[in-house]
């Protein structure tokens, strides 16, 4: 997932792990996507990186590091409707069900938390546990997103209230309601973005292996996920006309949820997913 996942538990430049061979070093990964090998999603932000970084492409992301070392075991959320939910983080799960994230809709295929209170199974990627309730461009201070379980809104992307089959996902709502996203329908504008620009990158240097390849896996047709192949993201100014399509309001609304998805500065989420701005 991300920001969000910026806040850390960990500060060590270097790292050792019981669960993986080589020492692991931070690395600030704003431009250059990875795969997180324990929640099994991509990234973008701050995360861990095999030392041995030309024989192993091992990565965490900079919370399933925390999170793997005892930080942010239990996350107990006050906007959701019952408040009685309490995720707790798991590294294992039990059954070979599927699993969807309460938050975007999306598969859970790697570490998760799970509310351990409700009788019926509630699952979390730890990134999306960890998204901030509240958003806000300090120079754009008339805006402020709000992240919410439930709205009267529905989202501008998908113009639904559900963001999967059966699964309503958590939304970013504006103070001024005039604004409203699901996380899940974010990360597909992102997802969309990346496989935009590997198409470009196909026509403009034919034979060249993608930088940053998506694919779908999920094993819901209801529900999307995504996995990556890591690479660097090539820096590139929009095309002339691509900004007419979207309001400053609006692009500054997509760019704090992508800053918050992926953990990046919002200057960073402009450059790295430039097709939607």
């Amino acid at each position: 997932m991300s920001s969000i996942y910026c806040s850390s538990y960990l500060t060590s430049e270097n790292i050792t792990l019981s669960f993986h061979p080589h020492p692991l070093r931070r690395k600030d990964a704003h431009v250059t996507p990875y795969y997180c090998m324990g929640c099994k999603e991509k990234g973008l932000g701050n995360c861990y990186q095999c030392e041995d970084a030309e024989n192993c492409e091992y990565h965490l992301h900079q919370i399933c590091c925390d999170l793997s070392e005892g930080g942010y075991s239990s996350k107990i959320f006050t906007f959701l409707k019952s408040k009685k939910c309490d995720f707790v983080f798991q590294k294992e799960a039990v059954g070979d069900g599927y699993r969807g994230c309460d938050a975007c809709g999306k598969e859970v295929k790697g570490w998760f938390y799970k509310c351990n209170i409700c009788k019926k199974p509630h699952y979390l990627h730890p990134c999306c546990a960890h998204l901030p309730i509240k958003l806000q461009e300090r120079k754009k201070e008339e805006i402020v997103l709000y992240l919410k379980a439930k709205t009267s809104s529905k989202c501008q992307r998908c113009k639904t209230e559900n963001v999967a089959s059966g699964v309503r996902g958590w939304f970013y709502v504006s103070n001024c309601r005039k604004h409203c996203y699901h996380v899940g329908c974010v990360m597909d504008m992102a997802m969309e973005s990346f496989n935009k620009d590997n198409d470009d990158d196909d026509d403009n240097d034919e034979g060249d292996d993608h930088p940053y390849l998506m694919e779908e896996t999920t094993t819901d047709p209801g529900r999307k996920s995504f996995s990556c192949q890591s690479g660097a993201i090539r820096k590139r100014r929009p095309k002339v006309g691509m900004t007419k399509f979207l309001t400053e309001a609006t692009k500054l609304v997509i760019g704090l949820i992508l800053s918050a998805i992926f953990g990046i500065p919002i200057n960073d989420a402009g450059v790295a997913f430039y097709h939607l701005f």
